[in-house]
């Protein structure tokens, strides 16, 4: 069984400075999306029984990078251009930016998390492949012959950013399931994952890729939905283009 416990949404960071001060120490030095994906998971894993044992998967933003990063980048090719990059200066941190891993490698470092993880590339439709990942993960009874038997809880999370300005909207959010039925913190209800379904569409169709805004858009579903089976419809533009997805959700009191 997989049981949402606890979800968070987190889209500014001024608010993150001002209320909670030791986790903007941790994530300053990063872009916006995993900030915001950083944040969001500190929020959950108050939750997690043990953070240093949870599976984390984690989704690559699919606006990576930063404007510091790509006004780096300009100048390098355009000294190229000239043969010289002249007076040619960087942040080393700033070349923390480019790392598609970067939220779950700052995770596991923060938490010690020593435990099996997976990162996904910065795709559209990723998110549901998350939650597959989770299903695989802890939906197998204990004592089978899988190899994530002993795996208890499971933390998803995301950050996007809508361009690399730097005045762009960004927004991260992370879930965190586990094996054992427990009432998700936000609710106060038992939020069970039941499925996720896939067919093929019969054409591609046009998509919006985030990271972050599917998995936000379908906490919003659960808690409106409040009591009884979610069959949740995941906007085209939000799947992969090839496939259309449902997720299916049981809440109980």
């Amino acid at each position: 069984m997989a049981y949402l416990v606890a979800t968070a949404k987190c889209s500014d960071l001024e608010t993150v400075r001002k209320s909670a001060p030791e986790t903007w120490r941790r994530v300053r030095r990063y872009n916006l999306p995993i900030q915001l994906a950083l944040a969001a998971a500190e929020e959950v894993m108050t939750s997690s029984r043990d953070a240093a044992t949870a599976t984390v998967i984690s989704l690559a933003p699919c606006q990576p990078g930063s404007a510091d990063l790509y006004r780096w980048g300009h100048v390098v090719t355009a000294g190229m251009a000239t043969g010289s990059l002249g007076d040619l200066r960087m942040n080393p941190t700033q070349t923390l930016h480019a790392v598609d891993n970067l939220a779950m490698s700052a995770f596991a470092i923060n938490y010690g998390n020593h435990a099996d993880c997976l990162g996904l590339g910065g795709a559209a439709g990723q998110a549901w492949c998350g939650l597959e990942a989770v299903l695989e993960r802890l939906d197998e009874p204990l004592g089978s012959l899988g190899s994530y038997e002993n795996v208890d809880e499971a933390l998803l999370m995301a950050g996007d950013q809508d361009s690399t300005d730097e005045t762009a909207n960004g927004l991260g959010v992370a879930l965190l399931f586990s094996r054992d039925a427990r009432p998700c913190a936000p609710l106060g209800s038992f939020v069970r994952l039941v499925r996720v379904e896939r067919r093929k569409l019969s054409s591609s169709t046009n998509v919006r890729p985030h990271a972050a805004l599917g998995l936000s858009e379908l906490v919003t579903a659960i808690e409106q939905q409040k009591q009884g089976l979610l069959s949740y419809d995941v906007p085209a533009e939000q799947t992969d283009g090839v496939s259309a997805v449902n997720i299916v959700v049981e809440i109980s009191a």
